[in-house]
């Protein structure tokens, strides 16, 4: 079951593609910059308290908890290599 969630609530492990990105158009542009356009691949790779790397095509990312929360993915649910 592929539901919409925010990246923020993915486990580490897990991905998704890019949905939707629901955010001003400053930040939106720095996004799609660093490869969160529509339909790009994420995988989470771990998740502290502030902060969640995400890997997305072959860069990683660190994010804070905020700019995840704006990312929407189609979770997949499965455990991403």
């Amino acid at each position: 079951m592929a539901g919409v969630c925010p990246l923020a609530l993915l486990a580490p492990g897990t991905g998704g593609a890019v949905a939707e990105v629901r955010a001003g158009r400053g930040m939106q542009a720095r996004l799609f910059g660093m490869g969160f356009c529509p339909d790009a691949r994420v995988t989470v790779r771990s998740a502290d308290r502030g902060s969640i790397i995400v890997s997305v095509g072959d860069a990683r990312y660190a994010l804070s908890k905020g700019a995840a929360m704006k990312i929407l993915v189609r979770c997949n649910g499965e455990a991403a290599s």
